[in-house]
Formats: structure tokens, sequence, C-alpha cells
């Protein structure tokens, strides 16, 4: 992802403006004194017109060896939190560096501009500052450019430094109950059942010959008598329910700010299946969407997709959902939570057992949840998912 500056980066060698304004100052006074006669003009300007090349010549001949590192406080971090970035910057030349000003790069932005002291030979000084987050999206840090500045402040030398790194601004996440999930009916994992608490991971198949290497815990001694072989226990690996979770982006769905809260919806919900142990595809209704994620690292792919998520279409794409397992069906249509007959006929377009609803216009921590039913939960502000989540699977999840 390329990130250009606004303004354009100085050439690597040149007059600051101040020694570009005393180069022109002194040839104007050096032009005047020599038609007017004026031998004190034409020395002054002369004067001030070596000054500056001396100080562009020095900056060519005595570069600044230095070098860059990037650290930050965290690499993915929720909208509205901010993130603290350290530059390492070492001073490996010989000698003490000059005055440096520092830009860096950030995003589309103008950047972040400080000013260093001159560092020592050998020693390190880090600049430091904060970061604020008010969107959700990827934010690309770098490169850094160092300008060395003379004592005077008339030459400067550009360096350029490839010290960046990649922040993931993501959608907030809500405390959500991790509850397992009923597998059903999935055309990508076959006829699976299982109870949606206290299932262990691993279910009994049947009975087997022993094998030299077998775990000698698994043995089942009484058939083992009784066939006078020794017979283990085998087992089926782990099954995971899936969850797929799909966003409304119909319009009014594909407002920004609505996206905002229908994908920390989303998140919040993602975080908690994966952390149960299940799997979970997020989708949009215009046709877009992540792989099935499994396991508690995968939710980096998850918060990726709905940081960049924008925009939206007028249909439900055909696609839509695309694969099989527990649909959850997340909007801000005031009509589907106003209306049961809409809301019903969006849970049978999605095949979806659960349906979310929020209203974006009273959306406060300050509002009461609003009213729900089965496999419907209507939500006014942030911290109610959990509770809704928890009540849904409280029962049987089913549209009525």
């Amino acid at each position: 992802m390329e990130c250009p500056y606004l303004d354009p980066p100085p050439p690597p060698d040149m007059p600051t403006r101040g020694g570009l304004l005393l180069f022109v100052s002194g040839l104007a006074v050096g032009v005047v004194g020599r038609l007017l006669g004026l031998l004190e003009f034409v020395v002054v300007g002369v004067i001030a017109c070596l000054a500056v090349i001396l100080a562009v010549t020095l900056r060519r001949t005595r570069e600044s060896q230095l070098s860059v590192s990037r650290r930050l406080s965290s690499s993915r971090v929720e909208a509205g939190q901010p993130v603290q970035v350290d530059l390492e910057i070492i001073n490996n030349g010989g000698g003490k560096s000059p005055l440096l000003r520092l830009h860096d790069n950030v995003g589309d932005t103008r950047g972040i501009r400080l000013s260093l002291a001159p560092i020592e030979r050998n020693r390190t000084t880090v600049a430091a500052y904060r970061l604020p987050t008010t969107r959700r999206g990827i934010i690309q840090l770098g490169p850094v450019l160092i300008d060395d500045t003379d004592a005077a402040g008339l030459a400067r030398r550009g360096h350029t430094f490839n010290s960046t790194a990649r922040l993931l601004v993501h959608p907030s996440i809500e405390p959500v109950p991790e509850v397992r999930i009923l597998s059903g009916h999935d055309p990508m994992m076959g006829d699976q059942q299982r109870q949606t608490l206290g299932i262990s991971d691993e279910e009994f198949d049947g009975l087997r010959e022993y094998q030299p290497g077998d775990d000698l815990r698994k043995v089942h001694w009484p058939s083992s008598a009784r066939h006078d072989e020794l017979l283990v226990r085998q087992f089926q690996p782990p099954r995971h329910g899936r969850v797929v979770l799909v966003i409304d982006t119909r319009p009014p769905g594909d407002d920004t700010m609505i996206l905002d809260i229908t994908t920390s919806i989303a998140a919040s919900i993602a975080a908690s299946v994966l952390a149960a142990g299940d799997s979970v595809r997020v989708e949009t209704t215009d046709g877009r969407s992540t792989a099935v994620l499994t396991g508690r690292s995968r939710l980096i792919d998850a918060l990726e997709f709905l940081a960049l998520l924008e925009n939206g279409a007028a249909k439900i794409h055909s696609s839509v959902p695309s694969s099989g397992g527990k649909v959850v069906a997340i909007s801000a249509s005031d009509e589907l939570w106003r209306i049961p007959a809409a809301r019903s006929g969006l849970a049978r377009r999605l095949s979806s057992s659960i349906v979310i609803t929020v209203d974006p216009s009273s959306w406060s921590p300050r509002t009461p949840p609003g009213e729900g039913g089965h496999g419907w939960a209507h939500l006014t502000g942030p911290g109610q998912i959990g509770g809704a989540w928890q009540r849904l699977w409280s029962r049987k999840p089913a549209m009525t």
C-alpha cells in the first residue's frame, strides 16, 4: 500500500527556506551595489551568497550516518484507541550530528513532523508521539524522512529511511459469552450434530485392535478380556460448528457510521465464536466475504476484513450465504425491526436462524435495550450484544 506525501519531500540537498531567502537577498544587494557603485553592498551580498554555498557544500561533504528503527505499542487496536509510536534514531557517524528535522509519513495525512536536537556520536535518541485512531482501516506508517540542518539553518540534506509499519484499526470488540454452536446440516462438514454446552473435544467412535505406540490409557479392558486381545478406544476428532455472519450493506447499511456499528457487532460475535472453538465466516449482502475461519489466531483475518469494509449494494447477491452453518443476519434497516413480516422475509432469504437489528438513530450507552423475540435481538447502543447473544442461544434460535 503506497502512502504518498501530500507535501512532496524536498530534494536531497538544497538551501532551507531561510538559506534561499538569504542567497536571493545577498544576490539582490550585490547587484544593486554593483549598479550604484557601492562597494560595501557588493561585499555584503557576496558574503551572504558564499555563506549559503558553503553551508550546502558542508552538508554534501559531511553527511550524517543515521539509522532508524520503529516500535509500536500495538500493531492492532480498536478504533478510538491511540497508539504509541517510538522512532529510535542512532548516530553512527564519527561526530555529533547536526540539528535534525524528522517527518514520519502517516497514511494519506500530512504526517508527523518533529525537531530533534543534535545526537552525540554512537548515541541514540527516541522520537515518540501518540497517534490517534478515529476510523477503521489500515494505516501505513513510514517511510521516515530526516533532514540534516546546519547550525545556522541555511542548508539541509534529506535522508529517507524505509522504516515502515502496518497498523490495523479494527471495530471495537465487546465481551460476548462463548456459546458452542449446534453443527446442524452443513454440506461442507457432513451431517454432524452436537450439544451447545458441555461438549467434550472428542467423541467415542468405537474400538479397534491395539497397535504398538497406542496410549495404554485408551485400552478398554473389559472388551479386551472378552475378546482375548487388547482393544483400544478410538475417538472422532473435534467437530466445529459454524456461524455465518451476514452484514446487511444495503442502504442505509452502506453508510460509514452505520458500518462502524454493524462491523463492531460482527467482530464481537466472531471473537466469541472462534474462542469457543467453532468456525466463523463473515459476509456482506453484496457478496464480499472472508474464508471459513477456525481458531483464535484467525480472528485477525475477520478484523482486517471488517476494518476495510465500506459501501454496499442495493440488492442481496445471489451467492449469499455462500456456505452452510448457522446464519446470523445483522442489519440497520428501520423496516426490519419495525415490521415482523420484513424481518421474517430476510430470515427466509438468508436461511438465517438469528436476525440482529440495530437502531443507529438512538445509538448510545444510555439507551435501554430494544425488544426482541425468538431468533431476534434489537440493539440500541453499545454493550448490549453480549447479553443478547446469550439470550438468543438460551433457547432454540428459530424465527417466528
